[in-house]
């Protein structure tokens, strides 16, 4: 009798031990940074920019900005209910003081990746574009959609 009640604990234990270690090795939901957290990647190019998803929900999301092109391009988080394609443009540019802007990179060089992380993304539409004169109208911007 009492050879079995050790075993016993041991084995409870063990299951213990081992549900806990699964459990802090599984990614969370919504992505491997942790809920409300999201990872996207964006391409620039002439005249484009290219979401890997259009969608994100609400938290930190981190771009991963691509310049494919072969000019130097801007990467303008703006928050507005308007569709990426139907911005005011004034002077050959969006006007963002007219827009809520979140963030931005400027100056992505040809051929180089630059990372652009939102803290505390509220749900809503963004658009993200380049706002170099005329890169706008040539159609370098995409709706982005946080839920």
């Amino acid at each position: 009798m009492r050879v079995r009640v050790p075993l016993a604990l041991f084995g409870a234990a063990t299951l213990l031990v081992a549900a806990c270690t699964s459990a802090a090795t599984q990614a969370p939901a919504g992505g491997a940074a942790g809920a409300g957290s999201n990872a996207i990647t964006a391409e620039l190019s002439e005249w484009a920019i290219k979401l890997d998803s259009s969608t994100g929900t609400a938290g930190t999301v981190t771009i991963t900005i691509n310049n494919k092109g072969e000019k130097t391009h801007e990467f303008v988080v703006v928050k507005t209910d308007t569709a990426a394609d139907k911005l005011p443009v004034v002077d050959d540019e969006v006007p963002e003081d007219q827009l809520e802007a979140i963030d931005e990179k400027e100056d992505i060089k040809s051929g180089a990746t630059e990372t652009l992380v939102l803290n505390d993304l509220k749900p809503g539409h963004y658009v993200f574009l380049c706002n170099l004169t005329g890169h706008y109208a040539k159609g370098m911007h995409a709706d982005f959609d946080v839920k």
